[in-house]
């Protein structure tokens, strides 16, 4: 039976969880600020990190900074990922996105010293690459609910901890400076950071300003597809059908990513105590993170008509086969298409701003009210481009070996097609949406303390969140030159040789680049417009939250067991207006290329939704001292996550139409909260000062699971009548100009499944968020920390996870979990009075990525991937050190299938990254 919300209030048996932590570290009281012993290293980061969790109510994991400006990596989620339970995606190298339990990023709250800060990304999910590491005191997991924490987390809470100034009296100042090496771009780039801080007037006010500043020259280098295509019957005008109820790939990238990552963190906090009572706090941040991406690309464009010989396996997966000028039944000839785009650039700034009151009112009730005002937006609408310009080509692919491969005709070596046979054919602006994410929140909370012994404390507060994301893109094409018919301007556009260093092995590394920028001048130049078919899409979500909670730490002894028991509720009430602009589609009108059409839409409408839910949320923890070194703990409680704000949005969009594949995305307003009813179990054996021992259980009952499912989804063509035929997207031989009706193509014509275009309606195939089944999670996590006298030790942790729910590859529908997987981790170091030196090994085991690839409904598999990281440090002196990182040593890359593991989605490279600095501490 499921546990309800009262009985969670009452039940008292033995259900906890395991490890929450202070969410700061506190400065030594009752000594002056010359007498204070601050100890560094990594025995000591362990030990802190340790009492976090030995203190803790509930289930709870920390890392700790091994000195002031001394984060034990170079990013944030790298270290989070050394966590039993916990596992990140990562983007160009750099850990990104945290995944608690196999729960993904979406179901994770994370805060900043205990304030939920905004995020850049469309949904709810923090990118730790703003964050510079530089400027992180520690970082505590809480895995298990409480009710003075923030709903929201069904994976579990991330508080990221920053400096403070009476963290440490005194004058403290801290800087590195370092090179960072990336082996693919073979560049080197600066980094550096320095932190101050003071305590004045007898350590009653203090200051503290950090900033730091990284860049990197970063290449990707990946090979890649839109998705396998499912249930495609191959064929070719001269054969006839080949093959039936094939999968073929709808195209294969070769893909170069330039990026100049830049990031500067800023902070100042100032801290006031006027007694002994009152301590306020006033705080910011700002981060600007910004990836300039120069994207070129070989690709290659498959149609299931125009295949002239092929093989294909058990599961009716083409590897093999070609693709052949003549050939086609009505899909056009095949191109080697050469890309240039910017879409992953990223334009991050995040800000906060607090204020902080901590009063101890009486000997017995203390008070802490805070503020705290937080920002992010990705400025990209309407910048980014995307443009392509090819050569009508014979290739073939080959999905047999380690690596898919197409070979192009007249590619070997260095040896490249003549360059006037180019011709220009697409041209895209915007896509990549501006994100803007608003949070202002008000928090009181009050414990009290009674002067009865088996009443540890009495908690109870209030929150208030007011939450506003928006999301405004500018998307469209023009294809007056679309189809291959047009020569390339190739002095113009600088149409060149581009070589790939340190690509794929077998692949080819030599093809054809171009100005991109210069493609979009020229077309203005030729009076051409831009954008001849414009998108608009924008979007606004208000969400308001107030929670009030209360619980009770109660202690007593069981026998010789101390006992302590925390029992607690959470009152939720939501409530949500969203608001939207979209322009729908209302005409697809074909090119001179018959496998591309080109979008026109309509005037913009305007869009109106909300919606309000209450829950509550109750926990019970209970933990036994077995022993002064060991700690059993039992826990039930449960915790909601809300939906995205990018999957709460109504509008939607309409993906560049090729033949037999119209497909749009969008949000649903109707989604539900999901709520999971969670049961923990642990045991922790401290049997040293700096060794523990602990395993922990976990069970997770979720409904109303939130997944991206396609289906098909019919609009209405508002600019078209049944006699109409299709409108010219350019000037072609029977056309006189764009916008008339092209008499040559007037009726109907099939470009999507076997619909026909008849005046009225058509079509889509539509990828959208919905509430679906629920699943349950089960879990075992396994960690030793082990510190040896002489200098030596390690850590190790691995954690197993199960559902109920599992993808099956033969069924086209089955529900399943995203992320659940395992992972394991094992750190070996040591440490002396001078040396430092540490060796990381990080393993995540294959995990369903996503149910729906967005494209056609097809899945995306992560397969396993292992990381190997080492750094070592020597203290020249009791100022000065330096230092050596690195990163992904071995090189490992990123492998993601489809529904079948032959089904290449994927390859990702992103090197291995090195560090060379010294740091000074003063």
């Amino acid at each position: 039976m499921r546990l309800g919300t009262k009985s969670l209030l009452v039940c008292t048996v033995g259900t906890a969880a395991m490890m929450v932590a202070v969410p700061a570290f506190a400065q030594v009281s009752g000594q002056d600020s010359e007498d204070v012993v601050v100890a560094t290293g990594i025995r000591s980061s362990i030990q802190r990190a340790q009492d976090i969790k030995r203190e803790a109510i509930g289930v709870v994991d920390a890392i700790a900074a091994e000195d002031l400006g001394k984060f034990p990596d170079l990013n944030v989620a790298e270290s989070l990922q050394r966590i039993s339970g916990l596992a990140i995606d990562r983007s160009g190298g750099e850990g990104q996105a945290v995944t608690i339990r196999g729960l993904g990023p979406q179901f994770n709250t994370v805060l900043m010293n205990g304030r939920q800060i905004a995020t850049d990304s469309g949904g709810r999910e923090f990118n730790f690459d703003v964050l510079a590491a530089e400027q992180i005191t520690g970082a505590t997991v809480y895995k298990s609910g409480r009710s003075n924490l923030q709903e929201g987390g069904i994976g579990g809470t991330i508080n990221v901890t920053t400096a403070r100034p009476f963290d440490n009296p005194g004058f403290q100042m801290a800087g590195t400076v370092k090179g960072v090496y990336e082996s693919l771009s073979e560049k080197i780039s600066p980094a550096g950071s320095l932190l101050i801080s003071n305590t004045f007037n007898d350590d009653k006010f203090g200051l503290l300003g950090a900033v730091s500043y990284s860049e990197r020259d970063v290449q990707i280098n990946q090979i890649a597809t839109a998705g396998w295509r499912p249930g495609q019957t191959i064929s070719n005008v001269n054969d006839g059908v080949l093959f039936e109820n094939a999968y073929i790939p709808r195209n294969w990238d070769q893909i170069v990513d330039r990026q100049k990552r830049k990031r500067l963190n800023a902070s100042l906090a100032a801290q006031f105590a006027p007694n002994d009572d009152i301590t306020v706090t006033l705080d910011g941040f700002i981060s600007k993170f910004e990836v300039d991406s120069e994207v070129t690309d070989l690709a290659s464009w498959f149609e299931p008509d125009r295949v002239g010989s092929g093989t294909i396996d058990a599961n009716g997966t083409l590897t093999s086969f070609t693709q052949e000028i003549g050939l086609n039944q009505g899909s056009g000839d095949p191109a080697s298409d050469f890309v240039s785009t910017t879409r992953n650039s990223r334009d991050v700034t995040n800000t906060g701003f607090g204020a902080n009151i901590d009063w101890d009112a009486t000997e017995n009730l203390s008070v802490s009210l805070d503020a705290f005002h937080s920002t992010a937006e990705n400025d990209r609408a309407g910048k980014d481009r995307f443009n392509v310009v090819g050569i009508i080509n014979n290739y073939s692919f080959d999905g047999t070996g380690e690596y898919p491969t197409v070979q192009h005709d007249g590619f070997s070596g260095n040896s490249l097609p003549d360059a006037n046979l180019s011709r220009l054919h697409y041209n895209e602006k915007g896509n990549v949406p501006t994100d803007e994410d608003q949070i202002t929140e008000f928090k009181a909370d009050f414990v009290y303390t009674p002067d009865v012994d088996a009443i540890k404390a009495v908690r109870f507060g209030a929150y208030n969140q007011m939450r506003e994301k928006s999301r405004f893109q500018i998307f469209g094409n023009q294809c007056a030159f679309c189809g291959y018919q047009v020569a390339a301007p190739n002095d113009v556009i600088s149409f060149r040789p581009f070589t790939a260093g340190n690509f794929f092995p077998g692949l080819i590394d030599t093809f054809y680049t171009y100005d991109g920028d210069a493609y979009v001048d020229y077309l203005s130049d030729q009076g051409v417009p831009i954008v001849t078919s414009l998108q608009n899409n924008r979007y606004e979500i208000n969400e308001d939250i107030i929670s009030a909670y209360t619980d009770v730490t109660v202690g007593f002894d069981a026998g010789n067991v101390p006992v302590e028991i925390n029992m607690g509720m959470r009152y939720s009430d939501t409530d949500i207006d969203v608001t939207a602009v979209q322009s729908f589609i209302a005409d697809v009108v074909p090119t001179t290329d018959l496998t591309l059409f080109s979008n026109v839409f309509g005037p913009a409408t305007d869009i109106t939704e909300g919606g309000s839910y209450s829950n509550f949320l109750g926990n019970v923890d209970v933990s036994f001292e077995v022993r002064e070194d060991m700690k059993l703990r039992f826990a039930a409680y449960e915790s909601l996550t809300r939906a995205t704000m990018s999957e709460l949005s109504p509008a939607t969009n309409f993906g560049e139409p090729r033949r037999q594949n119209l497909t749009a995305s969008g949000g649903n307003p109707a989604l539900n909260p999901f709520k999971s009813t969670n049961f923990d179990a642990a045991y922790e054996w401290y049997y040293s000062d700096d060794s523990v021992f602990s395993v922990a259980a976990f069970h997770k009952d979720i409904d109303d699971i939130i997944v991206n499912l396609t289906g098909n989804e019919s609009f209405t063509l508002a600019n078209r009548s049944a006699a109409d035929g299709f409108r010219c997207a350019g000037t072609t031989p029977s056309c006189a100009a764009p916008g008339d009706i092209d008499p040559s193509r007037s009726g109907f014509d099939v470009i999507a499944n076997t619909e026909e275009l008849n005046g009225e309606s058509e079509l889509y195939r539509v990828s959208r968020p919905q509430n679906g089944e629920s699943a349950t999670v089960t879990g075992i996590e396994v960690a030793i920390t082990h510190v040896l006298d002489n200098g030596f030790g390690f850590s190790a942790n691995a954690t197993f996870v199960d559902s109920n729910v599992v993808l099956d590859p033969t069924s086209a529908t089955n529900f399943s979990l995203e992320g659940v997987g395992d992972s394991q981790n094992a750190v070996l170091f040591y440490e002396n009075e001078k040396l430092q030196a540490r060796v990381a090994y990080n393993r995540r085991e294959g995990f369903l990525r996503r149910i729906d690839n967005g494209f056609n409904g097809e899945p995306i598999n992560t397969e396993t991937f292992g990381q190997f990281d080492a750094s070592a440090s020597y203290d020249i002196n009791e100022q000065y050190s330096i230092f050596v990182e690195g990163i992904n040593i071995t090189g490992e890359e990123l492998r993601q299938t489809g529904r079948f593991e032959n089904q290449i989605y994927s390859i990702e490279d992103n090197g291995s990254r090195y560090a060379i600095g010294v740091r000074g501490k003063w």
